[in-house]
């Protein structure tokens, strides 16, 4: 019983690694933010000034309280859509964190923290809450599989516009257009790591800043040899009954059991067919 609840830390630091384990639970980025998240909402909870350190707030980030621009995600009240999106980060981020691995997407968790919480400071707007990190993760993964069926059989590249839309609109009548550069400084900064990390190569008008340099070349070149290589069936053919149940099929495995880095890379090749539909 007690080894069910021991904390443990794995002996190797392969990308697919979580940082430590609790019992058989696998701590990785995604799962560590969603947990402090949570733990937020009880400290709300307790006394709503608690939080009030982490909340970015532009005076004190330029009096010297700098922490504030990566804490400020972490502030979050027990409300019922904060709970969705605390969910939603945890499940589609833990799906981009197989592809990029745990340190990546820790940065880039950071990322989407740091660089709009440096233009909320210069436009002096006060941030809290993890609801823009979140809707950036969800397109982030929508960008890389736009043809995904998602709630009722709505493709994924639909919910994405409508969960965009939605928000702007909401900003917009709470009359904090100001939020909306935010909003989209944060998608513009989940586009650019996840080109940088290996993600979206399928948009090539997305500038790709630095990247992990001969790793992701020789990645990009297997793939082009790839293509070479087929004739008759390819992206321009559109998928099979035969490939939609196969991706199907590996869609429900990464949800339950995750994918194997072979399978990972059939559902991309699977995810690249339904593209080019």
């Amino acid at each position: 019983m007690s080894s069910r609840f021991s904390l443990s830390f794995p002996g190797r630091r392969g990308k697919d690694d979580p940082w430590f384990r609790i019992g058989t639970v696998d701590v990785n980025s995604s799962l560590l933010v969603a947990i402090l998240c949570v733990l937020s909402m009880f400290v709300w909870a307790l006394s709503p000034s608690l939080l009030e350190p982490l909340v970015l707030i532009p005076d004190k980030v330029l009096d010297g309280q700098i922490w504030r621009l990566v804490t400020w995600p972490l502030a979050n009240e027990p409300l019922v859509w904060t709970v969705v999106n605390i969910a939603m980060l945890w499940y589609f981020g833990k799906e981009l964190e197989r592809m990029v691995g745990r340190a990546h997407f820790a940065v880039l968790l950071v990322m989407l923290a740091v660089i709009p919480g440096i233009v909320a400071t210069l436009l002096d707007i006060a941030l809290g809450g993890i609801r823009p990190v979140e809707i950036a993760v969800l397109c982030l993964f929508i960008a890389e599989y736009p043809n995904v069926r998602f709630f009722f059989g709505i493709q994924a590249w639909i919910f994405g516009v409508v969960i965009v839309g939605i928000e702007i609109l909401q900003l917009v009548g709470l009359r904090q257009e100001d939020q909306i550069i935010l909003l989209f400084v944060a998608l513009a900064t989940a586009a650019l790591a996840g080109r940088r990390y290996g993600l979206l190569n399928d948009y090539a008008w997305i500038p790709k800043i630095g990247g992990s340099g001969q790793k992701q070349r020789s990645k990009s070149k297997g793939r082009s040899g790839r293509d070479a290589d087929r004739v008759v069936s390819g992206p321009w053919t559109g998928p099979s009954q035969a490939d939609q149940a196969e991706m199907d099929h590996l869609l429900d495995k990464m949800n339950s059991v995750g994918l194997s880095d072979l399978e990972r890379k059939r559902l991309s090749e699977l995810g690249r067919r339904l593209r080019g539909r």
